[in-house]
């Protein structure tokens, strides 16, 4: 894959004077110190400390006619550039679909690209996400699909279909299932109220399941519900709240005996933002029960802050740090453990082309 990474990047220093008018190049990226105190005492698992990247794409945008636009993004660190059997890709394509929009407010997009869920923490780019709750961390990678989009109002609904049980158990990489999403993401007195609803369905194979290894029964789906809100006041200070439910259908148990895994997540964030500075503080609450007995759970925070030297600086810094108390196997052998964490670094966004 560092090879093509490497081809990645030469072509799209290149292709910069390849290009004019109404198409744009950027590279965006995050990168710092991560040190991890991971509790070793209780979690077996050592401390680490490094110097890295956390995000890496590249992203190409522009007009195809006055009605079609592109958008394409490649992982520059993606672990494999083999192609995806199902979907047709390569792995280190992240995203890359055509939008088509209709003069009555109604756009359909084709190609690959995120899987709708509702919920405000899902509605921020990976660089601006620090700690995740349970239920985001189990939501699908991004798929080859079809999303239908209307505003109306100044509300958008979607519908989206996508490839939804790769490696269906018979064949490896056989598509049968298609999952499919249903959002609402609203606004609501010129923006102050933005909430935010959507249910989404993830056919699921054999043996998939996020967190028990046990063989699915039935090929039993993933469900996620997810609400949330947002509220924004006159002076810059933001409040967000999400309620998630996962329900992972028979994930343990034989077939006499399926068993549903419940994954609820309760997620909050206040951020003042500023021009330059915002500073800000997130809450995670998260709860695992396998057939209504109760296997897991976590509270996590980040309290943090991000700043620039100018408003329209392409270069953002940040500092994080991350605490949690887990408590893992509840229900056997109960272990409580408290890792914690330190982010130090940047993000930056530059136009290669535009």
């Amino acid at each position: 894959m560092k090879n093509l990474s490497a081809v990645a990047m030469i072509a799209t220093l290149v292709s910069a004077s390849a290009f004019a008018g109404d198409h744009t190049i950027n590279a965006v990226g995050r990168a710092g110190l991560n040190y991890k105190d991971n509790d070793v005492k209780k979690t077996g698992t050592a401390n680490s400390s490094s110097m890295s990247f956390d995000y890496l794409r590249t992203t190409f945008a522009g007009v195809v006619t006055p009605s079609v636009k592109y958008f394409l993004t490649t992982d520059l660190l993606a672990a494999s550039g083999a192609n995806d059997t199902v979907d047709g890709t390569a792995t280190f394509i992240d995203e890359a679909y055509l939008t088509k929009t209709f003069s009555f407010g109604t756009s359909l997009i084709l190609g690959k690209k995120a899987v709708a869920a509702g919920g405000r923490e899902y509605d921020y780019l990976n660089f601006d996400r620090y700690t995740t709750s349970y239920y985001f961390q189990a939501t699908p990678a991004n798929q080859v699909g079809a999303t239908l989009s209307h505003e109306v109002a100044g509300q958008t609904l979607m519908l989206q279909a996508f490839n939804g049980n790769k490696k269906n158990g018979t064949t490896a990489n056989a598509q049968s299932k298609y999952g499919y999403a249903a959002v609402w993401n609203g606004s609501l007195l010129n923006g102050m109220i933005k909430p935010i609803v959507g249910y989404t369905v993830a056919p699921e194979a054999l043996g998939d399941s996020t967190t028990v290894t046990a063989t699915r029964v039935n090929k039993g789906n993933d469900n996620f519900l997810s609400a949330g809100v947002q509220f924004n006041t006159p002076h810059d200070i933001m409040f967000e709240v999400d309620y998630n439910l996962l329900t992972e259908k028979d994930a343990a148990g034989t077939t006499t005996a399926k068993k549903d895994l419940k994954t609820t997540s309760i997620v909050g964030q206040i951020r003042y933002n500023a021009e330059k500075f915002a500073p800000f503080l997130k809450y995670i609450a998260d709860e695992r029960k396998l057939a209504s007995t109760k296997t897991d759970s976590r509270m996590a925070y980040d309290v943090g802050v991000e700043f620039k030297e100018s408003k329209d600086d392409a270069v953002r810094y940040h500092v994080v740090y991350s605490g949690s108390t887990v408590k893992s196997g509840i229900n056997t052998t109960e272990v409580k453990s408290s890792p914690k964490s330190v982010m130090v670094g940047m993000k930056f966004d530059a136009s290669i082309l535009k």
